[in-house]
């Protein structure tokens, strides 16, 4: 079963997350209604993670609330290392799967990422045989890795046990976009793309953000100059845009409420921006400095 064009992001539900979000961790009755209306709206791939806080529990709890969505929803999850011996890799990778598989009630993983592709690099040989194991006793279906960066999950690319990455991809974060050698390598592979609204940033007041993020107040008046030109909210030219990338498989979106998506539903359906209309913002919104893309080097805002 291919991903849905938009895959619902699901951090929200286990954690205070998002730069942007004023309502919170969500009570599980209101977690409840966003899955709902996820399914309902034809959505069938869930994103959380080992390390989303009570995320996979809620979504366990949903199932069992649901069970017509439990057959028909495929799970992306994640897991770390963290500090861990080379001996030590793939007996941590089966506890993070066991755990996950108990959290969410389910017999086998649809996708499972390496929530931080950096750790390849140290545990190669180790992690290889981990997920061949994994794939081998139908714990998981699919492997591959969550990154910040291409280069992060390079390694993996050329090895067809990884089939599926997830990475963050907008309007001002062009850095595969742009680049015909990184996207080739991608075009086999199922992609899932994060940050489609940089963790809400492109809904700020520009004039409201401090610190080192006021050097990117320039560039969202940019976004809501291209938005008003065009006669959109700023929702949908980001939409629009990400999903007019030829490399992009599924959109990964947070929602604060069910209102927020409905919404994003609606606009994965609209119609792609023509090539003309992609380079135009390309070139209108490029030149963002590439330390904006790491959330983790971001000045706490007030």
């Amino acid at each position: 079963m291919k991903p849905s064009r938009m895959t619902l992001g699901t951090v929200q539900l286990g954690l205070d997350y998002g730069i942007n979000n004023k309502e919170g961790k969500p009570s599980l009755e209101k977690a409840f209604r966003i899955l709902d209306h996820a399914f309902l709206n034809g959505i069938n791939t869930f994103d959380t993670a080992a390390g989303y806080g009570e995320s996979e529990k809620v979504i366990g709890q949903y199932f069992n609330y649901n069970k017509a969505a439990k057959d028909k929803i495929s799970i992306v999850t994640k897991f770390k290392l963290g500090e861990v011996k080379k001996e030590e890799v793939r007996k941590k990778m089966f506890e993070s799967v066991e755990a996950s598989l108990m959290n969410i009630g389910v017999n086998k993983i649809k996708t499972l990422l390496m929530h931080d592709a950096k750790e390849y690099q140290l545990y190669q040989k180790e992690i290889d045989e981990g997920f061949s194991q994994l794939i081998e006793e139908r714990m998981i279906e699919k492997a591959g890795a969550s990154a910040y960066s291409f280069e992060e999950m390079e390694l993996m690319l050329g090895n067809e046990l990884y089939t599926s990455f997830q990475l963050p991809v907008n309007m001002l974060d062009q850095r595969i976009t742009n680049n015909e050698r990184k996207k080739s390598k991608l075009i086999k592979k199922t992609i899932y793309v994060r940050s489609i609204y940089l963790q809400g940033i492109f809904f700020k007041d520009p004039n409201s953000l401090t610190g080192n993020l006021a050097e990117v107040a320039p560039f969202i008046r940019k976004v809501q100059r291209l938005a008003e030109e065009n006669a959109m909210s700023i929702a949908e030219l980001a939409m629009r845009y990400v999903n007019s990338l030829d490399y992009v498989d599924s959109l990964v979106i947070g929602c604060d409420n069910e209102k927020q998506v409905e919404e994003n539903a609606i606009l994965t359906e609209k119609e792609k921006f023509s090539s003309d209309k992609m380079t135009e913002i390309e070139q209108r919104l490029a030149g963002v400095p590439e330390w904006v893309f790491y959330p983790m080097y971001w000045d706490k805002q007030k």
